[in-house]
């Protein structure tokens, strides 16, 4: 029901933002048509391939390993313990999609909620996959790969340290109901200890059933952004696009909203991003990449599944104001080129 109820509300604002788009369409030809189905299939062909590997690596780490292997890894103390958690991604890239179950089954297990949460918003982009995605995106920019990564260890670390002082784990919900929960993106999230068969070749099934499910399920947010942004590179009248995507702070707020919304996995959304280069400032696509897999639609109706109210508005509020204010600084300093 709240797979459906979030597909429902993805396509509503996709015909929202499409029905003011065509305001700007008063003469369409079929040459733009053209235009459009060319940078919305080489959008398409070049992001799936990492959506692919995003979902592999994902369901291979959902049925392979366990949250204690991760505790493991976590020293004492608190800042050495949310340092490592920023980059456990890179040897744990769990896709974020279905990043708030694994975080809250850490608190469960005894992992710090500060760290957990530093862990939510950093694996979904410090790893691998999104690097060597982003790279590829961007690759007349290399520079683009550090930054996205750089910005994404910053806001995940500030993010985490902050909480470590105003919150001590009591916001996190439990209950039997809530230990299955899915994540409403066709994750099975199964119980290494209960639920998953040991036999090995059970665990290869349900890798590649979740990967399956993961892969159709998120491909479909990324159709729905690649049209959106195709729409908007082919028909929006380019002064429009300049004004907006020139000036520091709207280009930003333009570009998180928008990461919000889509809700693109990690693995590919830098695809998206790279399909506004020219166009947008860097900051913008930067707090694109970086604030879409950290907050969208979908997680949002996860953590408040899985946390408290209060805790979920105020993680928000510090993930939003690191973003704006860090890609503001970007922009300022004209990374890239870009002004």
């Amino acid at each position: 029901m709240k797979k459906n109820a979030i597909t429902l509300l993805f396509l509503l604002l996709s015909a929202y933002i499409a029905w003011h788009l065509l305001k700007f369409l008063p003469n369409i030809t079929w040459a733009d048509f053209l235009n459009f189905k060319t940078v919305f299939l080489s959008i398409i062909i070049e992001a799936l391939p990492f959506l692919l590997i995003g979902v592999l690596v994902s369901a291979l780490l959902q049925n392979f390993f366990s949250e204690e292997t991760i505790r493991k890894f976590l020293p004492g103390n608190r800042i050495l313990n949310i340092l490592l958690a920023s980059f456990l991604g890179i040897i744990f890239p769990v896709c974020e999609c279905g990043i708030v179950p694994v975080a809250r089954r850490l608190v469960g297990k005894g992992v710090p909620l500060y760290s957990a949460i530093t862990f939510m918003l950093a694996a979904p982009i410090i790893n691998p996959v999104v690097a060597s995605s982003t790279a590829v995106a961007f690759g007349a920019n290399p520079e683009m790969v550090w930054f996205r990564l750089g910005l994404a260890f910053f806001v995940s670390f500030a993010a985490g340290y902050l909480l470590s002082f105003w919150f001590d784990g009591r916001e996190v919900k439990w209950g039997a109901a809530q230990d299955d929960f899915g994540c409403g993106c066709g994750h099975a999230h199964y119980d290494h200890h209960h639920h998953l068969p040991p036999a090995f070749t059970a665990k290869i099934f349900y890798t590649l059933h979740s990967a399956s499910d993961e892969f159709f399920d998120m491909g479909k947010y990324l159709i729905i952004g690649s049209a959106l942004a195709a729409l908007a590179q082919t028909f929006v009248p380019r002064d429009i696009i300049l004004n907006v995507g020139h000036h520091s702070l709207s280009s930003i707020a333009s570009m998180m909203t928008f990461a919000f919304g889509i809700s693109v996995c990690s693995s590919a959304d830098a695809f998206i991003a790279a399909s506004f280069a020219g166009n947008f400032t860097a900051g913008s696509l930067l707090a694109f990449m970086v604030f879409g897999p950290m907050i969208d639609i979908k997680n949002i109706l996860m953590m408040l599944n899985a946390f408290q109210a209060r805790f979920v508005a105020v993680l928000i509020i510090i993930v939003s104001l690191l973003v704006a204010v860090s890609t503001y600084l970007i922009n300022f300093a004209a990374v890239g080129g870009v002004k």
